[in-house]
């Protein structure tokens, strides 16, 4: 049987209350000279980089339990499940928890299909030597390079779909145009709307145990949606994201020590023992 943890404001208050030995000294004051770049990754090969510290947001000489890790006003970065950590390796979301019982999901990259419309990259690398405000505001810059890169190659795509439908239904051909020409100048007109905080849940059954919390992304599937007059039709999706908890050793960057579990990761401290699973 599958249990269900809520980490709302009570919870939290309660978790920060019992001793957690967590320092939060580091956020916020490590300041990098300038802001990150938007679409694209901001690493360029052969770059020289100045060795400076990013924010950290643990540094507990006893491990942390999910519910106080979480629990905690800190930032997280998705880790995939087959890349190990490396300056080079991608980060498709930055993850920013608000210490009250809420995640805001902001994508950081994106890989479109061959349209000629070119990806939304963010590395490990991205990262180094920025502070807690600049990670977020790198977070929500890339968020919306993902939106601004998604529309123009859905724009060249479903321009193909609604043509292809046509050809393939030509008693309703004309009708399918018009309606792909309608689709169109909505898409064009769409604007980016910043994600915003979603409650997460702490899920365990007897073999794992995982964070769980929803995230919106551009829906791929609009166009199939709004030829049909789907209820679906809209440029947002909500989809469940499941990540899950197996602590991992630290890893050590130029500047960032990174620590955290299998599926999310978050800077640390130099003396932070580490992340354990759900309190029993």
């Amino acid at each position: 049987m599958t249990q269900h943890h809520v980490v709302g404001n009570k919870a939290v208050a309660a978790l920060l209350a019992v001793g957690l030995a967590v320092s939060m000294g580091a956020c916020g004051g490590n300041g990098a000279q300038g802001q990150p770049s938007g679409t694209g990754s901001a690493s360029t090969a052969g770059e020289s980089r100045v060795s400076k510290a990013t924010a950290a947001f643990f540094d507990s000489k006893t491990e942390i339990p999910a519910e106080q890790a979480f629990g905690t006003k800190s930032v997280w970065f998705d880790k995939g499940s087959e890349e190990d950590l490396s300056e080079d390796a991608t980060v498709d979301y930055i993850y920013v928890f608000d210490g009250s019982g809420g995640v805001t999901a902001y994508q950081t990259g994106y890989a479109p299909t061959d349209t000629g419309i070119g990806p939304v990259t963010t590395t490990y690398g991205d990262l180094l030597g920025l502070s807690e405000d600049e990670l977020i505001q790198l977070a929500k810059d890339r968020d919306k390079d993902c939106f601004d890169n998604a529309r123009e190659n859905y724009l060249s795509t479903s321009a193909k779909f609604f043509a292809d439908k046509a050809e393939q239904d030509t008693s309703k051909a004309e009708e399918i145009t018009k309606k792909g020409e309608e689709f169109q100048k909505t898409l064009s007109k769409t604007e980016y709307e910043e994600p915003a905080a979603k409650p997460f849940y702490l899920k365990a059954n007897s073999s794992e145990e995982m964070l769980s919390f929803q995230i919106r992304r551009f829906n791929e599937q609009y166009a199939d949606y709004y030829l049909k007059d789907s209820s679906n039709a809209g440029t947002f999706e909500t989809v469940n994201k499941d990540l899950e908890l197996k602590p991992i050793d630290a890893v050590q960057l130029d500047g960032m020590r990174l620590q955290g579990y299998s599926r999310i990761v978050t800077s640390v401290g130099p003396n932070n023992k580490g992340f354990t699973g759900m309190e029993q």
